[in-house]
Protein backbone atom coordinates (compact mmCIF):
# COMPACT_ATOMS: atom_id res chain seq x y z
CA UNK A 1 0.00 0.00 0.00
CA UNK A 2 1.42 3.25 -1.21
CA UNK A 3 0.40 6.37 1.09
CA UNK A 4 1.27 10.20 1.54
CA UNK A 5 1.09 12.03 4.98
CA UNK A 6 0.23 15.74 5.08
CA UNK A 7 -0.67 18.45 7.08
CA UNK A 8 -4.21 20.45 6.40
CA UNK A 9 -3.62 24.33 5.71
CA UNK A 10 -6.55 25.34 5.16
CA UNK A 11 -10.14 23.24 6.55
CA UNK A 12 -12.29 25.03 3.68
CA UNK A 13 -9.63 24.48 0.49
CA UNK A 14 -9.13 20.88 2.00
CA UNK A 15 -13.37 20.07 1.42
CA UNK A 16 -12.50 21.27 -2.20
CA UNK A 17 -9.69 19.54 -2.41
CA UNK A 18 -12.08 16.10 -1.23
CA UNK A 19 -14.38 16.88 -3.99
CA UNK A 20 -11.68 16.07 -6.48
CA UNK A 21 -10.64 13.35 -4.68
CA UNK A 22 -14.12 11.76 -4.90
CA UNK A 23 -14.26 12.74 -8.76
CA UNK A 24 -10.87 11.19 -9.17
CA UNK A 25 -11.88 7.49 -7.18
CA UNK A 26 -15.57 7.72 -8.78
CA UNK A 27 -13.48 8.10 -12.76
CA UNK A 28 -11.48 4.77 -11.54
CA UNK A 29 -14.64 2.41 -11.12
CA UNK A 30 -15.09 -0.25 -13.50
CA UNK A 31 -17.28 0.45 -16.40
CA UNK A 32 -17.29 4.29 -15.48
CA UNK A 33 -18.28 6.77 -18.24
CA UNK A 34 -18.63 10.25 -18.40
CA UNK A 35 -22.70 11.51 -18.24
CA UNK A 36 -23.13 13.66 -21.68
CA UNK A 37 -23.46 16.86 -20.37
CA UNK A 38 -26.25 19.09 -22.11
CA UNK A 39 -26.63 23.13 -23.08
CA UNK A 40 -29.02 25.20 -20.71
CA UNK A 41 -32.72 24.65 -22.51
CA UNK A 42 -32.86 28.20 -24.05
CA UNK A 43 -36.68 29.58 -24.52
CA UNK A 44 -35.51 30.87 -28.07
CA UNK A 45 -39.12 32.59 -28.33
CA UNK A 46 -38.70 35.18 -25.55
CA UNK A 47 -35.40 36.51 -26.91
CA UNK A 48 -34.38 39.85 -28.60
CA UNK A 49 -32.02 39.30 -31.23
CA UNK A 50 -29.34 40.78 -29.03
CA UNK A 51 -30.34 37.78 -27.00
CA UNK A 52 -30.60 35.19 -29.70
CA UNK A 53 -26.77 36.36 -31.17
CA UNK A 54 -25.44 35.82 -27.45
CA UNK A 55 -27.11 32.72 -26.68
CA UNK A 56 -25.92 31.25 -30.10
CA UNK A 57 -22.23 32.41 -29.41
CA UNK A 58 -22.97 30.61 -25.93
CA UNK A 59 -24.12 27.16 -27.47
CA UNK A 60 -21.00 27.21 -29.88
CA UNK A 61 -19.12 27.71 -26.75
CA UNK A 62 -20.49 25.28 -25.42
CA UNK A 63 -20.48 22.51 -28.47
CA UNK A 64 -17.02 22.88 -29.00
CA UNK A 65 -15.79 23.45 -25.55
CA UNK A 66 -13.45 19.93 -24.33
CA UNK A 67 -15.86 18.44 -21.53
CA UNK A 68 -12.56 17.91 -19.29
CA UNK A 69 -12.79 21.53 -19.60
CA UNK A 70 -15.71 22.09 -17.77
CA UNK A 71 -14.87 19.50 -15.48
CA UNK A 72 -11.69 21.17 -14.59
CA UNK A 73 -13.58 24.53 -14.28
CA UNK A 74 -16.54 22.66 -11.91
CA UNK A 75 -13.30 20.68 -9.77
CA UNK A 76 -10.27 23.30 -9.89
CA UNK A 77 -10.77 26.37 -7.70
CA UNK A 78 -9.24 29.68 -9.13
CA UNK A 79 -6.97 29.57 -6.32
CA UNK A 80 -5.59 25.94 -7.07
CA UNK A 81 -5.93 26.94 -10.68
CA UNK A 82 -3.77 29.76 -10.41
CA UNK A 83 -0.88 27.78 -8.28
CA UNK A 84 -0.94 24.93 -11.07
CA UNK A 85 -1.03 27.13 -14.08
CA UNK A 86 2.41 29.17 -12.38
CA UNK A 87 3.90 25.21 -11.95
CA UNK A 88 2.81 24.78 -15.37
CA UNK A 89 5.08 27.54 -16.41
CA UNK A 90 8.21 27.15 -14.45
CA UNK A 91 7.73 23.22 -15.77
CA UNK A 92 7.36 24.22 -19.52
CA UNK A 93 10.73 26.94 -19.11
CA UNK A 94 12.16 23.89 -18.29
CA UNK A 95 11.54 21.68 -20.67
CA UNK A 96 12.01 24.74 -23.12
CA UNK A 97 10.73 23.76 -27.10
CA UNK A 98 9.24 20.31 -25.32
CA UNK A 99 7.32 22.47 -22.65
CA UNK A 100 3.73 23.04 -24.41
CA UNK A 101 2.16 21.08 -21.66
CA UNK A 102 -1.47 23.16 -20.57
CA UNK A 103 -3.78 23.05 -17.59
CA UNK A 104 -5.63 20.32 -19.08
CA UNK A 105 -2.73 18.12 -18.91
CA UNK A 106 -2.65 17.81 -15.06
CA UNK A 107 -6.90 16.98 -15.02
CA UNK A 108 -6.16 14.46 -18.21
CA UNK A 109 -3.06 12.88 -15.41
CA UNK A 110 -5.34 13.28 -12.23
CA UNK A 111 -8.27 11.54 -14.49
CA UNK A 112 -6.02 8.86 -16.35
CA UNK A 113 -2.71 9.43 -16.27
CA UNK A 114 -1.87 8.59 -12.39
CA UNK A 115 -2.90 5.02 -12.55
CA UNK A 116 -3.91 4.17 -8.78
CA UNK A 117 -6.68 3.44 -7.23
CA UNK A 118 -7.08 5.21 -3.88
CA UNK A 119 -8.15 2.86 -0.98
CA UNK A 120 -8.25 5.64 2.00
CA UNK A 121 -8.16 9.24 2.59
CA UNK A 122 -8.31 9.90 6.30
CA UNK A 123 -7.97 12.95 8.83
CA UNK A 124 -7.91 14.12 12.06
CA UNK A 125 -8.34 17.16 14.07
CA UNK A 126 -5.12 18.03 14.60
CA UNK A 127 -4.84 19.21 10.57
CA UNK A 128 -3.17 15.72 9.76
CA UNK A 129 -3.91 13.32 7.26
CA UNK A 130 -2.97 10.28 4.34
CA UNK A 131 -4.01 9.03 1.47
CA UNK A 132 -3.10 5.82 0.82
CA UNK A 133 -3.74 4.32 -2.68
CA UNK A 134 -2.30 1.17 -4.81
CA UNK A 135 -0.85 0.92 -8.47
CA UNK A 136 -2.33 -0.67 -11.09
CA UNK A 137 1.46 -0.29 -12.76
CA UNK A 138 4.77 0.84 -12.66
CA UNK A 139 5.66 3.42 -12.68
CA UNK A 140 1.61 4.18 -12.44
CA UNK A 141 2.02 8.40 -13.75
CA UNK A 142 4.35 8.96 -10.67
CA UNK A 143 2.96 11.03 -7.88
CA UNK A 144 5.12 14.57 -8.03
CA UNK A 145 2.41 16.40 -9.84
CA UNK A 146 -0.21 14.90 -7.83
CA UNK A 147 1.88 16.14 -4.83
CA UNK A 148 1.71 19.82 -6.45
CA UNK A 149 -2.41 19.32 -6.90
CA UNK A 150 -2.44 18.63 -3.10
CA UNK A 151 -0.27 21.99 -2.71
CA UNK A 152 -2.73 23.98 -4.67
CA UNK A 153 -5.06 23.16 -2.25
CA UNK A 154 -2.95 23.40 0.35
CA UNK A 155 -2.05 20.46 1.55
CA UNK A 156 1.32 20.12 2.42
CA UNK A 157 2.54 16.22 1.66
CA UNK A 158 5.15 15.48 4.38
CA UNK A 159 5.87 12.05 3.70
CA UNK A 160 5.29 9.06 1.54
CA UNK A 161 5.98 5.68 0.43
CA UNK A 162 6.48 5.34 -3.37
CA UNK A 163 6.85 1.33 -3.53
CA UNK A 164 10.19 1.15 -2.93
CA UNK A 165 11.21 3.87 -0.11
CA UNK A 166 9.71 5.95 2.34
CA UNK A 167 10.28 9.68 2.37
CA UNK A 168 10.10 12.89 4.60
CA UNK A 169 9.66 16.14 2.08
CA UNK A 170 11.31 19.51 3.07
CA UNK A 171 9.08 22.05 0.66
CA UNK A 172 12.03 24.54 -0.26
CA UNK A 173 9.06 26.33 -2.35
CA UNK A 174 5.52 26.00 -3.35
CA UNK A 175 6.84 23.50 -6.12
CA UNK A 176 10.31 21.73 -4.82
CA UNK A 177 11.44 19.67 -2.17
CA UNK A 178 14.02 17.58 -0.91
CA UNK A 179 13.01 14.65 -0.44
CA UNK A 180 15.32 12.25 2.15
CA UNK A 181 15.11 8.73 2.47
CA UNK A 182 14.04 7.22 6.04
CA UNK A 183 15.67 3.55 5.47
CA UNK A 184 14.56 2.49 9.04
CA UNK A 185 10.75 3.37 8.89
CA UNK A 186 10.91 1.58 4.68
CA UNK A 187 11.88 -1.25 6.18
CA UNK A 188 9.19 -1.45 9.34
CA UNK A 189 6.79 -0.64 6.91
CA UNK A 190 7.67 -3.24 4.22
CA UNK A 191 7.73 -5.79 6.67
CA UNK A 192 4.24 -5.08 7.91
CA UNK A 193 3.35 -6.34 4.53
CA UNK A 194 5.59 -9.33 4.46
CA UNK A 195 3.81 -11.19 7.31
Amino acid sequence: MLYIKFNRLSSAKFEDFILLYKHMEMVRQPGFSFEEEEPEPIEWEKLTQAEVDEAVDKLCEFVFEDPAARRYQRLIPEYANGILLEYLKIDNERLEELGIEKKLSIFNYLEFGLEVDFTNLEYNEEQKGIIEFSTLNYPFGGIDRFLIVLKAFDILPTECFDGFNVFRFDWTNNFEYNAHELPEKTAAYIKRYET
